[in-house]
């Protein structure tokens, strides 16, 4: 429900944004990297879409994907046989929030709020392995969706460069909670004399954390 109510909300915003007049320049994108490491803060590259109500005020969405996948052989002792465990990880995060803008002349402090929600799944796959040794009739996987929802408070600067290119910073606080649902775990084992199909029931988790974001990041857009 909360992801269709953000998506909703996105929506809505764009419609309006492009129903104004494109001369008044109401519309930024960006993105953002960090040069150098400077902790263990969570940097997150992302598009960020604002949409300015205002001289000093502006709606932003921001759209978040991590995706990771691994894959290792896991070879036979003494033999020629492989095995492979792949791990497919992925979290796609909305944002929808609010920025009070300061500005003067070409700079412009800025401070605000968002509220997040996310959707993803943590699955693994094993083909003739249990994931440690090489067996040649067993495979399994294991399926998890991961949902989430959080908050964060920020507070940034952009400066002008030329001609409605910008660039900026951000630094912010934002708490996170995440939930691994109750997910499948299937062993398909060929060699079983009773039952070579067997599906088991992972159980849910929730992780939450509490934590500073986006120190040293540099903010790269364009308002037009």
């Amino acid at each position: 429900m909360k992801k269709i109510v953000v998506v909703g909300l996105i929506c809505s915003l764009f419609v309006t944004a492009f129903g104004q007049d494109k001369k008044e320049k109401k519309i930024t994108a960006e993105t953002q990297f960090r040069l150098i490491n400077l902790g263990d803060n969570a940097y997150v590259p992302n598009l960020k879409l604002r949409y300015f109500i205002s001289e000093k005020s502006a709606l932003r969405t921001t759209i978040d994907y991590h995706s990771l996948t691994s894959k290792v052989e896991i070879n036979e002792v003494d033999g020629e046989g492989v095995g492979t465990v792949e791990k497919n990880n992925s979290l796609l995060t909305l944002s929808l929030g609010y920025e009070k803008h300061f500005k003067d002349g070409n700079v412009s402090p800025y401070v605000g709020g968002e509220l997040k929600v996310s959707t993803g799944n943590n699955n693994e796959f094993g083909s003739r392995t249990d994931s440690i040794d090489f067996i040649p009739n067993y495979n399994y996987s294991s399926k998890v969706p991961v949902t989430g929802f959080g908050v964060h408070l920020f507070t940034g600067v952009d400066i002008e460069l030329y001609k409605n290119l910008y660039v900026g910073t951000e630094l912010g606080l934002a708490y996170q909670s995440l939930q691994e649902k109750r997910g499948e775990f299937n062993v398909k084992d060929a060699s079983s004399l009773t039952d070579p199909d067997v599906t088991t029931s992972i159980p849910a988790s929730t992780k939450t954390s509490f934590q500073l974001v986006n120190l040293g990041v540099i903010r790269l857009g364009w308002r037009f």
